[in-house]
């Protein structure tokens, strides 16, 4: 177990309600549903909350139909793929969930994988076969000449041509399918989460997609782009409990509309970065299968990298003038018994990639965590050891902390000016 379930499992048990409010890539939220809890998630990354669609809510494979949408002339390919997945299946680290999986399923999901790492233009109408991404992110595009902040210019590389033509015929498909009404929705956002996995493993960055590399190409970017079954341990994990995930919300706002939870758990933004900004191809991704007129969103792309400012969105949480005071006003918003946060002694709101451990940011939340919304002597910091790694010209690797803290809040907080009035969360059924 992690020193963050551990700390999260000092104050829940199995089967209480646990809140991931930055929920990002997701890798803690389901760690929570793989450990028994009811977990809820938000993130303002549309991007989180497909993931979240994918994985985190659903207990089990969708029941859907792998006919249609599908031209009939692969069937006997596609079959050849289905009993392959089928038998894929009977692996040890399956062997606890094996039980409740649904073989059709399976089969009619690998069926679908496997048309999308073979479809071509000719198996769409005329109106669907569009090359926005390939004209926008990749540099023989029309639509991928930049110039930057400081007058360089060039076109934007973050895939190569084969790569970026495979994005478009995938993504061609999945809003074809979306806008006909040929898919449901459950179905949509597991092909989706597949997507955003498969172009993380061909994206020519180098750790998000603010920018690109200008002169050469990251190795994985050379590679195939291919769709692969997820893991099915993700969805089955943790038993037949009602997960929920926001869409898309601001969580200063999100909180308010949460039920009771034992444990709030915060991971914020350690430092300006702006992760709507910093992954937001990853958005573009999953908003394009429901666009309307996708001629006006890639006519309006700006920055170097790429980015219709519509999408864009400035957290304040980011700055380090209002990050203290934006995490109360959060806590206090939250009707739980516990808050665990997670924060970075390394680069921070308060450090740079070239200074040394910073523990200002560790400080300021301790202070935070004494206030008197919190049981007295609650309060715990945890440093877990890590060796800071990143790609920064003359940056060398630094010993930095993770800094797990927590504290107990008190239950009886009438008065409190910044409460808000509470809606239930609407559970999935």
């Amino acid at each position: 177990m992690t020193p963050l379930l551990e700390a999260i499992g000092a104050h829940a048990r199995p089967g209480d309600h646990v809140v991931d409010a930055f929920s990002g890539s997701l890798s803690v939220a389901m760690g929570l549903k793989s450990s028994g809890y009811r977990v809820t998630a938000n993130d303002i990354n549309l991007f989180s909350s497909v993931l979240a669609e994918a994985y985190l809510v659903p207990t089990a494979l969708p029941d859907f139909d792998a006919s249609r949408g599908i031209v009939e002339n692969r069937v006997e390919s596609l079959s050849r793929v289905r009993q392959s997945a089928i038998e894929s299946l009977h692996r040890p680290d399956y062997e606890m969930i094996l039980n409740a999986i649904d073989e059709r399923q399976v089969a009619a999901l690998a069926s679908f994988i496997e048309f999308l790492n073979s479809c071509d233009d000719l198996d769409l109408p005329d109106s669907y076969r569009r090359t926005d991404f390939y004209d926008a992110y990749c540099e023989a595009g029309t639509n991928s000449r930049f110039v930057s902040s400081r007058g360089r210019s060039g076109n934007r590389r973050f895939f190569k041509p084969q790569n970026a033509r495979r994005i478009d015929r995938i993504l061609n498909h999945l809003r074809f399918w979306n806008r006909e009404g040929l898919i449901r929705d459950a179905t949509l956002a597991i092909l989706l989460a597949s997507t955003l996995r498969a172009v993380e493993k061909v994206a020519n960055t180098q750790g998000t997609y603010h920018d690109f590399p200008r002169s050469n190409w990251d190795s994985r970017a050379l590679n195939p782009l291919v769709l692969e079954m997820p893991d099915l341990r993700y969805i089955y994990a943790g038993g037949p409990l009602d997960h929920y995930a926001g869409r898309e919300q601001d969580t200063l706002e999100f909180i308010s509309s949460v039920d009771h939870h034992s444990v709030l758990y915060l991971d914020p933004p350690y430092n300006f970065r702006q992760y709507s900004a910093y992954y937001f191809l990853l958005n573009v991704i999953c908003r394009y299968v429901e666009m309307e007129d996708p001629s006006a969103y890639f006519g309006n792309l700006m920055f170097v990298r790429g980015q219709n400012p519509d999408d864009d969105f400035a957290s304040s949480f980011c700055k380090a003038s209002r990050f203290i005071e934006d995490m109360r006003t959060l806590i206090r918003r939250a009707d739980c018994d516990t808050v665990v946060i997670s924060y970075f002694n390394g680069k921070n709101h308060w450090s740079k990639f070239d200074s040394g451990p910073d523990s200002t940011g560790q400080l300021l939340l301790e202070q935070l965590l004494a206030e008197p919304m919190f049981e007295q002597g609650s309060q715990r910091t945890v440093l877990v050891p890590r060796r800071n790694y990143a790609s920064y010209v003359g940056y060398t690797a630094r010993d930095v902390s993770e800094l797990i803290l927590s504290a107990r809040v008190v239950q009886d907080r009438e008065g409190d000016p910044t409460g808000a009035v509470r809606q239930p969360v609407p559970q999935m059924v």
